[in-house]
């Protein structure tokens, strides 16, 4: 008997008992579960390393950083690496250490806000119109066909220009760009809901639910959604990678959030006219955006590898 199958055994008659003490053996024996499948995979255990530094550094900004983001101090402008400023100064004797971390918090608390919102959009709309099948599935899919023929750089550029124009900006300006990105990310949730639900509804345990007589909305949301969770995970987990993308490339743009503010995207437009007197004023920002969206993209795909029945048979 192996370690895992002794830890389920062991838990098995707390995880029957409906007592709070059973619902934390459940959620320990999950725990476990995973941690041990995440184990068995170098690819999503490099990527979770990556990630747990990321979020660490992002958690402990405000303790770890050692200057103000962004004040200006043209005495110490362009620095190269020092005691003092420990990954130089910028163009305007910015602490790019402190603008970093700054700026990393700020572009992956926007990529999550974005990511749950369009899977909180998306996941409820395919999947009751994936159930219910018929018209109603028709006249669904050909809107979520509409919005993907709709070029999503070119969205998310119409509604920033729209928010330009309307002078939003601050706190205003980054829940446009949560709303552009999550609602672009929309169609992509539905549609891939929408196919696990039809294969799960032909499946006897809905049958034997309908037959003892749950509703259509209890039979969606409460048996058949928890079924089909694997894959829209590892989508999402993909899918923050390249969220941090089109912020840094619209911030790269000037279609971000505007200066001050610490950003990746657009501290390394801005250190394009110093590439060769000062080039780690732009290598630094750009190996950040490289090791967030690496970090994300190798935890998902070794989600895939994990999740993926038919991978992990190979």
């Amino acid at each position: 008997m192996t370690e895992l199958e002794a830890r389920k055994f062991a838990d098995l008659e707390a995880i029957r008992a409906p007592t709070l003490g059973g619902r934390l053996a459940r959620w320990r024996t999950a725990l476990g579960n995973a941690f041990h499948e995440l184990r068995k995979s170098r690819t999503a255990s490099i990527g979770a390393v990556m990630l747990v530094l990321l979020f660490g550094a992002c958690i402990a900004t405000p303790w770890i950083t050692t200057y103000d983001p962004i004040k200006q101090n043209y005495r110490e402008r362009l620095q190269p690496p020092s005691e003092k400023h420990l990954l130089g100064t910028d163009r305007m004797g910015r602490d790019i250490y402190s603008r970093l971390l700054w700026g990393g918090r700020r572009l992956v608390a926007i990529a999550i806000l974005a990511v749950t919102f369009g899977l909180s959009l998306g996941i409820p709309y395919g999947v009751l119109s994936g159930y219910f099948g018929g018209k109603v599935d028709t006249v669904a899919m050909r809107f979520v066909d509409g919005l993907l023929a709709f070029p999503g750089l070119l969205l998310y550029l119409l509604i920033v220009t729209l928010a330009r124009e309307w002078k939003m900006e601050g706190i205003y300006n980054d829940m446009v760009l949560v709303f552009a990105l999550g609602f672009a990310f929309t169609p992509e949730v539905a549609r891939l809901s929408r196919g696990s639900v039809l294969v799960e509804k032909q499946k006897e345990y809905v049958e034997a639910s309908r037959a003892i007589g749950d509703g259509s909305l209890s039979i969606a949301l409460r048996q058949i959604l928890p079924n089909i969770i694997s894959p829209l995970i590892v989508n999402a987990t993909v899918r923050l990678g390249y969220v941090i993308l089109i912020v840094a490339a619209l911030s790269f743009l000037g279609l971000g959030t505007p200066p001050p503010t610490p950003d990746w995207g657009s501290d390394l437009a801005a250190a394009r006219d110093y590439m060769e007197t000062a080039p780690l004023i732009a290598a630094f920002p750009g190996l950040a955006i490289c090791y967030t969206v690496l970090a994300f993209n190798l935890f998902g795909d070794g989600l895939r590898d994990i999740l993926d029945p038919r991978l992990a048979e190979r």
